[in-house]
């Protein structure tokens, strides 16, 4: 506006100076005229003053050109000022710089002329991969994900601490009942149990009140296996060599488990492809006793426990890959950085290069990691950012003369900054690779959200819905051993994987709750098959155990196919002699034949724990 004003004047100046000297130049011409006209030599002097007066005219022409000039000049200079003042001034107000020089534009990128980016274009489908499509029932699906091959070294090494028990212990009785080897049929039917308790909600119960016979217990417990031989197998199960284990733990911390749990990693990514959009966040695995690496986190149910990081699918709640916090490893192979951008690059290895988008929370979001996931593995992210990052403007932190619901963006090439007044004293800051404008969401109609944020709503609670997916069906029990606490964890994992891939594959809905109950039934039932054949077992019990299998006993088919008997009817003992005619409705497990009561046998409940 200054030099505006200067130019004015300057020109109102010329102007004036200009017409004041037009005013005095004609009497001046006139005197030499008359001058001139004076002397001898008329024509020469004509001459001579029309050549001085050409001169002159020439003179005062030049003069005024050169005043244009130097006016023009003037403008120019005034005009480039003018322009550099402009210029800086726009630069103020479209360009926002944070704390550590990061330069943020406040006008939108032009996008118009721009192609669908490759980032944002996903070429695989997401579903089960050829692998598994053909599990049809529920514990076909369950197999995918733990094998009987994972099984049988369980077994192996379960058997191998119960040798050690069975050496120790010194009651013959109970070395006969319960110190004897599992089997991959017994070890299913434990699964089961702890499937179908969890269905019940009876997972953190006390252990005797799901045998309880008084109408308050699960009756399928206790025709699977006695309360002693479950607590026994709870507290043998192992899952690694224990002659090899503290060799393996001078490099591993997880040592105890990790074959185990990476195994099932693996076949977790090996049967179903993820969709597009895809969410990492962190489990905490309740746990209050001893272990090196147990986690602190005020904000977590449990708060103590063992941390596992987790990579889900946003959609279909499908868990892709996982990895626990194993604390500071010991020097060796095993001994990587836990580093939130580390642990993220291990966790998005098998998506990378498939252009899919991540969403993460505050611990994990920064601008290096966004820009990295960018363009080493080409995927997209989006992320709350905590307000302490150095790549965040001052002007998006004030609060001050800030409007309810306005929002201030900051854009670069491949990235883009939202600060968002959600209340009075909140602000809510996002970062994102995915969107490159400052687009408003108009379902949110007054709040006016950015779409950057409705997007990171949708996409963010993919662990946390998993979380409570396990927390309403837990299989886990209360337990001493971290080691139990990851495997009871995996458990629920794997039924809510294999659920997923029941409902893919037979293309029906059915509850999760029924589905659960299919694979407890069918996870006990072949140990069930066998067990209804032992001796020595109670007549009801077998009796329910024939009408759960829907098949007869060994005894049973045997008696059926030589005479058919009449259940309940009374008949004489036929061990007594005739004359006495004691009528009975008992009769002998094993031969069939009515006895009275004296000819019965009666046994303890430790005698028929023996043969159970």
């Amino acid at each position: 506006m200054i030099g505006f004003l200067k130019s004015f004047l300057l020109i109102f100046l010329i102007e004036v100076t200009q017409f004041c000297t037009m005013a005095h130049e004609k009497p001046d011409l006139q005197v030499v005229e008359e001058v001139e006209s004076e002397s001898s030599d008329l024509s020469c002097i004509d001459d001579e003053d029309d050549n001085d007066f050409d001169v002159g005219h020439a003179n005062q022409s030049s003069c005024d050109s050169e005043m244009e000039q130097e006016l023009t000049d003037t403008d120019t200079g005034n005009a480039d000022l003018l322009d550099s003042d402009e210029e800086e001034n726009s630069n103020v107000s479209t360009y926002l710089i944070s704390r550590n020089g990061t330069k943020w534009s406040c006008n939108q990128m032009e996008q118009s002329n721009v192609r669908t980016r490759s980032a944002n274009i996903v070429r695989i489908s997401a579903g089960v991969k050829p692998i598994g499509q053909n599990a049809s029932t529920a514990i076909q699906c369950w197999k995918l994900f733990i094998t009987d091959e994972m099984l049988q070294d369980v077994v192996k090494y379960t058997n191998a601490e119960i040798q050690v028990k069975h050496s120790v212990c010194t009651n013959n009785h109970t070395q006969k009942c319960i110190y004897y080897d599992t089997s991959l049929t017994e070890l299913k039917a434990f699964i089961g149990l702890l499937y179908l308790a969890g269905l019940s909600h009876g997972s953190r119960k006390n252990v005797k009140d799901l045998w309880k016979s008084d109408g308050c217990g699960l009756e399928v417990c206790r025709m699977t296996m006695t309360l002693r031989r479950f607590g026994f197998l709870q507290n043998c199960l192992r899952f690694d060599d224990k002659t090899t284990r503290q060799e393996r733990k001078r490099s591993d911390n997880l040592a105890v488990i990790r074959a185990w749990f990476e195994r099932f990693v693996g076949n977790c990514q090996a049967i179903y492809t993820p969709s597009e959009y895809m969410t990492i966040d962190e489990y905490l695995a309740a746990f209050h006793g001893r272990c090196n690496f147990r986690q602190y986190i005020p904000k977590k149910p449990s708060k103590y426990g063992i941390k596992i990081y987790a990579l889900v699918d946003a959609k279909t709640y499908y868990t892709f890959n996982l990895e626990i916090y194993p604390g500071t490893q010991p020097a060796g192979p095993y001994s990587y950085s836990n580093k939130p951008n580390d642990v993220v690059n291990r966790l998005v290895a098998p998506i990378s290069q498939t252009d899919r988008n991540v969403t993460f929370n505050n611990w994990f979001t920064s601008f290096q990691l966004m820009l990295h996931l960018l363009t080493e593995h080409k995927l997209t992210s989006v992320g709350i950012i905590h307000r302490s990052k150095a790549e965040i403007p001052n002007e998006m932190l004030q609060f001050q003369n800030r409007e309810l619901y306005s929002t201030i963006f900051g854009f670069q090439k491949d990235i883009t900054l939202a600060s968002y007044m959600a209340k009075k004293n909140k602000l809510i800051l996002l970062m994102s690779t995915l969107h490159y404008g400052g687009n408003i969401d108009r379902e949110t109609s007054t709040k006016q959200k950015p779409e950057m944020i409705t997007f990171y709503n949708k996409t963010k609670g993919g662990v946390d819905v998993v979380d409570e997916l396990c927390s309403n069906y837990d299989v886990t029990r209360n337990t001493k051993r971290w080691p139990m606490v990851v495997f009871y964890w995996i458990l629920n994992m794997c039924g809510i994987n294999s659920f997923i891939v029941y409902k893919e594959n037979n293309k029906y809905n059915i509850s999760r709750r029924n589905f659960l109950r299919r694979l407890g039934l069918e996870l006990i039932r072949d140990h069930l098959q066998e067990r209804k054949n032992k001796m020595f077992l109670p007549r009801e019990l077998r009796k329910k155990i024939v009408e759960h299998t829907g098949e007869l006993t060994s005894e049973q088919a045997g008696a059926a196919s030589q005479k058919p008997t009449i259940t309940g009817k009374r008949k004489r003992c036929q061990l007594c002699p005739t004359e006495k005619d004691r009528k009975t409705k008992h009769t002998c497990y094993q031969c069939m034949r009515y006895l009275c009561m004296e000819h019965t046998v009666f046994m303890c409940e430790d005698c028929l724990e023996c043969d159970s």
